[in-house]
């Protein structure tokens, strides 16, 4: 027997890793595009309707300013910007390299079936953030200002 790949092996191991490879093009394009032509700081970003009607910070505002400063590579106005969204991250980063190794290893994708403590504790954790970055006591979790931009 020789270590010699088999022939015709090569060819689906790579047609798995294209919808991944794409997904990271795509993102990466997109950022670069993105990073180039638009500046959250200085422009307004008239997404979120609770903060145009309320004056609240949901727990996504300032997401676009904290994905901006990071692509800058300001760890620190990322999460000044959006804490939650910069420490979830890594975790996201750690699912889709997973997802990945299991799309061109053959493997079916596991469904995530997480625990209800899990939920609960996420679902908690959000509402904890939203709440404590609304309040004058925690300045630091509010997204930066765009008055005077």
């Amino acid at each position: 027997m020789t270590s010699a790949a088999r022939p015709g092996r090569a060819a689906p191991v790579l047609r798995r890793a294209l919808l991944p490879a794409a997904i990271l093009a795509a993102a990466g394009s997109g950022a670069v595009l993105l990073q180039g032509v638009f500046d959250p700081f200085r422009q307004d970003v008239p997404l979120c309707p609770l903060h145009a009607l309320t004056g609240l910070d949901c727990p996504g505002c300032g997401a676009t300013r904290a994905v901006h400063a990071l692509l800058d590579g300001d760890l620190l106005l990322a999460l000044q910007n959006n804490a939650l969204l910069v420490l979830a991250i890594p975790l996201l980063v750690v699912v889709f390299a997973r997802w990945t190794l299991r799309r061109i290893r053959g493997r079916e994708a596991q469904a995530i079936e997480p625990s209800r403590a899990l939920v609960i504790g996420v679902v908690a954790l959000v509402a904890v953030y939203t709440i404590a970055r609304n309040l004058p006591w925690f300045p630091f979790l509010a997204p930066t200002s765009l008055i005077g931009a």
